[in-house]
């Protein structure tokens, strides 16, 4: 994860409060939470039909509405991290409700068909993803997102605190559950050998 902290371009004093230009933020971090996007939604995740590029859009017009609340009390990566969870999040949620509405079946996981086909190098690593977050997407998504951030994004536990808007005691030990639960979803689709290994993939 890119270095946490707001840049000088991004924070002039005025008053004693920074003041925040949406375009250079959008400039500046988009990439970043793009990345993040993606790694929320997961491959396959929900449904095929949400666009990650929309997503993005739907994260900085949050930003757009929110950024007079921002005191620069935290990183503003940290900040921007939290509305990403929250878009992304209550997506998955609007996409769940309109596929039991639709009756629509589970979609199988698939390699994501924004990127191009892996090298057969790189085959088991798409592999491992896939399965990794087949077992996270039946986690709920505070279990969910708490691995994600901590064990593929890297984020700190007072990151995350910031983020969520909990307190790190409370990060830890709700980690530590989402960890035992990742496990024995996994153990419950495949059984005992090599869960270690397999809890792993990509989550470490």
């Amino acid at each position: 994860m890119e270095q946490l902290g707001v840049t000088a371009s991004l924070a002039a004093e005025l008053d004693g409060k920074p003041v925040l230009e949406l375009e250079a933020i959008y400039r500046e971090h988009s990439a970043v939470v793009s990345k993040w996007v993606r790694r929320l939604w997961g491959p396959g995740a929900v449904g095929g039909s949400v666009d990650a590029e929309d997503l993005l859009q739907e994260v900085f017009l949050v930003v757009q509405r929110r950024l007079g609340s921002f005191r620069a009390e935290a990183a503003l990566t940290t900040w921007l991290y939290g509305v990403t969870v929250l878009v992304v999040n209550a997506r998955r949620k609007k996409e769940r409700w309109r596929r039991f509405l639709w009756r629509r079946a589970e979609p199988e996981l698939q390699l994501n068909h924004d990127v191009a086909a892996p090298a057969e190098k790189d085959f088991e690593r798409a592999e491992a993803s896939q399965l990794v977050y087949s077992i996270l997407n039946e986690l709920s998504e505070r279990d969910r997102t708490l691995l994600i951030s901590f064990e593929l994004e890297r984020l700190s536990g007072a990151e995350i605190a910031v983020a969520l808007g909990i307190s790190e005691p409370s990060v830890w030990v709700a980690l530590t559950r989402a960890r035992a639960r990742f496990k024995k979803a996994f153990v419950r689709r495949y059984g005992d050998v090599a869960v270690g290994e397999g809890a792993n993939h990509g989550l470490g």
